[in-house]
């Protein structure tokens, strides 16, 4: 069975599946106001390991993401589904918002409060770049695939709609209880580090 790891937790997946269905499922801590439909965005993700097991970006993505984000791994969970046996490592933009402002009010080691503040607001600022681009076109031809009648009831049905209040509970209870672990470093950062570690290793020894 396919292995999926959402903001650094290991779910179970289903060939197929959906990286919001999944992450619904386990009350991962992303968005999915249109419930999946692919309007809202909320449940944007970044694929960190494991691209080649999900299906290609849709056309819906494509109108959404600028290719050089598509290329740096963005995806919408609404679209991106398990095809292949994984791993997959996703991180998702509403956990990454998340860690870049507990970064803001209570720095990591090694960082401070005004470089962490200037990635939060450069993530922020390139999403919203991101969306003003594409409009009006994104928008209208994301409505002509999408339609009228989901676009303005999402759930479509009461069940739908019970069933939304509770993957968006098991979220928030999710989140809360959630520790907060450092924002992800920049991986040349990392090789700095463990290069830091053996110079030191080697004048100690």
């Amino acid at each position: 069975m396919p292995t999926v790891t959402i903001n650094d937790v290991e779910m179970e997946a289903r060939p197929g599946e959906r990286l919001l269905d999944i992450g619904r499922r386990h009350g991962a801590h992303m968005g999915f106001v249109c419930n999946g439909t692919g309007f809202c965005q909320t449940c944007k993700v970044k694929v960190l390991a494991g691209s080649e097991s999900l299906n290609p970006p849709t056309e819906l993505e494509k109108n959404w993401i600028p290719e050089q984000r598509l290329q740096e791994g963005w995806r919408l969970g609404c679209q991106a589904a398990v095809r292949g046996r994984g791993p997959i490592t996703v991180l998702t933009n509403a956990e990454l918002l998340r860690r870049q402002t507990f970064a803001v009010v209570n720095p990591p080691a090694g960082t401070d409060t005004l470089s962490n503040a200037a990635a939060l607001l450069a993530n922020i600022g390139q999403q919203n770049i991101d969306q003003i681009t594409g409009y009006p076109f994104n928008l209208l031809n994301a409505v002509s695939r999408i339609g009228l009648g989901r676009l303005l009831n999402p759930w479509q049905s009461v069940e739908q709609f019970s069933r939304w209040i509770a993957d968006f509970g098991k979220v928030v209870e999710t989140t809360l209880n959630a520790p907060v672990p450092p924002p992800p470093r920049d991986p040349l950062d990392q090789v700095r580090a463990a290069a830091a570690e053996v110079r030191r290793a080697s004048e100690a020894g």
